[in-house]
């Protein structure tokens, strides 16, 4: 429902913007939009990323596969190589530490532009941000931990998101791996506090 919604809200204003982009930019429509990974109503803790990427390895599987108790299913063997090879190293201390079905449980990433692209366009504001930063509000609302890896700016336009006490950021912008060192000691101890009492 949430895809046919967004595909509705933005492909007339994709279609103008991909008429001038770069090709760098360009959003990959033929992948359809991917607006999160994981459950991303119950799961505890949601990481907020710009865009899904795009390159050599990308194909239409990589965002559609699923597989049964894998909520992340990019963790799992079996995942096409490009979102395997993406997701285990980033969160591979927590899965070493927890397992890695369960922190497919636990762990969801939501994107504020739901179209692939090969670098991400921050001045590009498409009608479904205000969609996924409703979506965001609403795991505010049920408490649960926001990571911002990428898109901060953005992501902030929203004041609950901008209040949210529960709310981290990586040290390094352009690192997304969920470590302490790019997380810090406060949103580390904070997050296997939660992934420990799940």
């Amino acid at each position: 429902m949430l895809v046919h919604e967004i595909c509705g809200a933005d492909m007339a204003a994709i279609e103008r913007y991909n008429s001038t982009a770069k090709e760098p930019f360009k959003l990959r429509t033929e992948l359809g939009p991917s607006p999160f990974e994981g459950d991303i109503e119950s799961s505890p803790i949601v990481l907020l990323f710009a865009n899904p990427g795009f390159d050599e390895t990308s194909s239409t599987a990589d965002h559609h596969f699923t597989i049964d108790g894998w909520p992340l299913a990019g963790l799992h063997q079996r995942a096409p190589v490009g979102m395997r090879d993406w997701w285990r190293p980033r969160l591979r201390v927590l899965c070493e530490r927890y397992g890695d079905q369960y922190i497919s449980t636990k762990v969801a990433a939501l994107q504020i532009n739901p179209w692939a692209s090969m670098k991400f366009d921050a001045n590009l504001r498409l009608p479904s941000r205000r969609t996924m930063l409703e979506i965001a509000e609403g795991i505010v609302r049920r408490g649960a931990i926001l990571v911002v890896m990428r898109a901060e700016r953005q992501w902030l336009e929203s004041d609950l998101l901008r209040t949210y006490r529960h709310r981290y950021r990586t040290r390094a912008p352009r690192c997304s791996y969920i470590t302490e060192p790019n997380l810090g000691s406060e949103a580390w101890a904070k997050i296997n506090s939660e992934l420990s009492q799940s």
